[in-house]
């Protein structure tokens, strides 16, 4: 019996080749091809070898990996004509020159590992090619941002599809795809940290730290801020991933009306979350919200599903609250952590369910005491 494979290309990843199958009958026996995640894997890794190749960008756009679980690849194909490159969005001042790229490898949690401060964000002895003080707004699609520092709390916007923003810093800032009115299309950011800056007060920042929909996070830090990773944007922005990220959430220092959260939606659509670990530290008299919190109601504006597959969150009022359809599966709520109950969420749209009440270690490794059913029937 022949069954239909897909064929792309071949190509030569980091002294070792990949051979990327594309649409032809070959007989069964012919060894499985690689997924669409495998793919964009290949692809974005020869990516930092090649910054500016227009075809690996159109590769790592077009096979975004797939929010919906699903046995067997679906066929894709690489845009005829990819992306245009542009230079890189980092300036040097005149008169100086930039470091070399850093060689420091990457950190990925490694397969099974749960993401922690050490495996997440820009890598163990990295150091930035560039450092800007200013808002940096990315027009040109396809541009590649990479080994940049910003501080004194520039912001990155993002106003442009198919844009890679990697290894970069951002000391106080934030990152948003959507500075007009419609969502800005396949942002990727991959290994880059967002962190409070040393000797600053806080305040109850009412803004994602990540924002503001249809974005693909893979291995950031969200580190010591106050909001976390904002879902929303609809009908404009598509499904949002958040993968093999690590993030600790801090009660501002002038707390006021604080509603802080890991992950919140507003205004979002489907939301993908894979091997995250929330941290959400509260203090005496300032409580936020949750580290998970994607209500029903209308005034969210939320309509799902929800794909949570590999979540560990610690404290506030209910640790996961979720009022939408979804399947939630290897959830760990760190065993009395939370201020009212260790979840708020509308059982019946769940399907299937699987949470523990569980413990933690220095590593962030979730050990089950016990099975939690779902047992509520709110969600909001």
């Amino acid at each position: 019996m022949r069954r239909r494979h897909w064929v792309i290309a071949t190509l030569a990843v980091a002294g070792w080749t990949v051979a990327v199958l594309a649409a032809s009958s070959l007989p069964a026996q012919t060894a499985e091809p690689l997924s669409r995640d495998q793919i964009w894997t290949a692809c974005t890794e020869r990516l930092v070898q090649r910054p500016s190749d227009a075809w690996l960008q159109g590769c790592v756009a077009a096979m975004a990996p797939d929010p919906t679980p699903s046995a067997t690849p679906a066929p894709s194909t690489v845009p005829s004509r990819p992306p245009a490159s542009t230079p890189p969005a980092s300036t040097t001042p005149a008169g100086t020159s930039a470091p070399p790229p850093t060689t420091t490898s990457s950190p990925t949690p490694p397969a099974g590992a749960w993401p922690n401060p050490s495996n997440t964000g820009v890598p163990a002895g990295w150091t930035p090619t560039a450092t800007r003080s200013n808002d940096l707004r990315i027009t040109a699609s396809g541009t590649v941002v990479q080994d940049l520092r910003l501080i004194n709390g520039a912001d990155i916007i993002v106003d442009a599809d198919d844009v890679i923003i990697r290894r970069v810093e951002l000391l106080g800032g934030r990152i948003t795809n959507r500075p007009g009115t419609t969502c800005r299309k396949r942002l990727l950011i991959e290994q880059s940290t967002l962190r409070r800056p040393a000797g600053t007060v806080t305040d109850a920042d009412q803004e994602g730290r990540i924002e503001v929909g249809g974005y693909t996070a893979d291995r950031v830090h969200l580190d010591g801020v106050t909001e976390g990773f904002r879902v929303g944007g609809q009908p404009s922005c598509s499904t949002t991933t958040i993968t093999n990220t690590f993030v600790r959430i801090q009660a501002p220092d002038v707390c006021r009306d604080w509603h802080g959260d890991g992950v919140q939606g507003y205004g979002g659509g489907p939301l993908v979350v894979r091997n995250v670990v929330i941290d959400f530290q509260e203090r005496g008299g300032c409580g936020g919200t949750a580290p998970f919190f994607y209500p029903s109601g209308s005034h969210q504006g939320n309509i799902g599903p929800v794909t949570i597959d590999r979540l560990v969150v610690r404290g506030g009022g209910y640790s996961f609250r979720n009022g939408h359809a979804g399947r939630i599966t290897n959830l760990h709520i760190v065993d009395g952590s939370w201020g009212y109950g260790p979840l708020n969420v509308k059982c019946s749209v769940v399907s299937p369910w699987q949470a523990s009440l569980s413990r933690v270690d220095a590593a962030w490794i979730p050990t089950a005491i016990r099975a939690l059913p779902c047992n509520t029937e709110d969600g909001s």
